[in-house]
């Protein structure tokens, strides 16, 4: 009922026929219903040819008691009709919607697009078994593969099974790796029947013994988990800050390397989290962050931001550009960021994976006072 109601009160508004009293609601459903305002917009024929009088509407928009009363707030809207895209600014931050479909890209599209010689060579070797073979996506997605007790088969696009028997390897040591590199992410079908949809720049090292004898993997990255329940062998997931046991549940894990701290949230069932240090259990809905093992924050978790990856996106709230750049870099071929000033604005918003980088960077330049510059694979942030 919400949702129809935001729909209506937004074509008023596009067709400058929303009133004072109208406007103040739809502002306060605009924040909650982002997508829906793109999903209108991609569905609107020759928007740029529309009588929409964009410079009246932004000065309505900025002197209503909504933006008033919240403190300073930045509304900016560009319309890109050789783009057929729109930039949506507001609540201390910007919110990017793209008139075109943003599909999540697959091992398969990073592969047919042009890349440098070294990320043709990571793909060629993203999964590397027990037993020291190196495969690459693409040969899984033409047909399947038998490798030493290993069989795996791509039954759908980003999808890959991954079937083990019984091996003469010393099964307690040794790991199956599979890698999402830069620009990817790609779906793993377990042997139990538990689903690991990792994002770009991950790892997962899948214990040869799984189903086996355990269900043990390792993590480094990020990864949405769907854990087939077995109450005998429950499912283990080690990261760098702690080890996460369940026996059936959705939860996401990410645990870069090159980020401070771990994060776990879970969607449903339970999921136990162990260090040296300390043991804690979460509920549904709720996410803990860990920092070297030992400091331990719960709070309440936002799956529409946190599962964001999983659609094409990129989405924060009330985020430094920091947290921004962090999540930034485990898409793109960056090798960090250095920043010549502190910044102290947070944005809320959504960013389209599908764009370039420099795409990106050109963005945030229209609607904060900074300067970006990527020189020898890092990015360098100026005012």
């Amino acid at each position: 009922m919400q949702r129809k109601r935001f729909l209506y009160l937004q074509k008023r508004f596009l067709n400058n026929l929303i009133s004072e009293e109208e406007l103040q609601e739809y502002l306060s459903l605009l924040e909650d219903h982002e997508d829906q305002f793109a999903e209108e917009l991609r569905n609107t024929e020759d928007l740029h040819k529309s009588e929409f009088d964009h410079d009246t509407a932004f000065k309505r928009l900025t002197s209503t008691d909504h933006f008033a009363s919240k403190g300073k707030r930045i509304v900016r809207y560009q319309w890109l009709a050789v783009a057929c895209s729109l930039f949506l600014v507001f609540s201390f931050g910007l919110f990017w919607f793209n008139r075109e479909e943003a599909p999540k890209q697959t091992a398969e599209d990073f592969v047919s697009s042009p890349q440098s010689a070294e990320h043709a060579n990571q793909l060629s070797s993203a999964i590397q078994l027990a037993d020291g073979t190196q495969l690459a996506i693409t040969d899984i997605s033409q047909q399947p593969t038998n490798y030493q007790g290993v069989r795996l088969s791509s039954p759908q696009q980003g999808l890959i099974q991954v079937e083990l028997r019984e091996t003469h390897l010393p099964i307690s040591s040794a790991f199956h790796e599979f890698k999402a590199e830069k620009g990817t992410s790609y779906s793993l079908l377990l042997p139990d029947g538990s689903t690991v949809h990792l994002n770009s720049g991950s790892t997962l090292k899948l214990a040869a013994g799984f189903h086996v004898e355990n269900r043990k993997c390792v993590l480094s990255g990020e990864g949405f988990f769907e854990v087939a329940k077995h109450e005998d062998w429950p499912f283990e997931v080690e990261t760098r800050d702690y080890t996460i046991a369940v026996l059936g549940t959705q939860f996401n894990v990410k645990s870069y390397p090159q980020m401070d701290r771990s994060t776990t949230a879970l969607l449903e069932g339970s999921v136990q989290l162990t260090s040296p240090h300390t043991r804690l259990t979460l509920e549904p809905g709720q996410q803990v962050q860990a920092s070297g093992g030992e400091s331990w924050k719960k709070t309440k978790a936002n799956f529409r931001e946190i599962l964001a990856w999983r659609d094409g996106y990129f989405r924060f709230s009330n985020a430094s550009l920091q947290d921004i750049m962090e999540d930034v870099l485990t898409w793109y071929a960056i090798d960090g960021v250095e920043y010549e000033h502190q910044i102290d604005e947070r944005f809320t918003g959504s960013i389209v994976r599908s764009r370039s980088l420099s795409e990106v960077l050109r963005s945030i330049e229209k609607i904060a006072n900074l300067k970006f510059e990527i020189k020898e694979r890092r990015i360098f942030v100026r005012k």
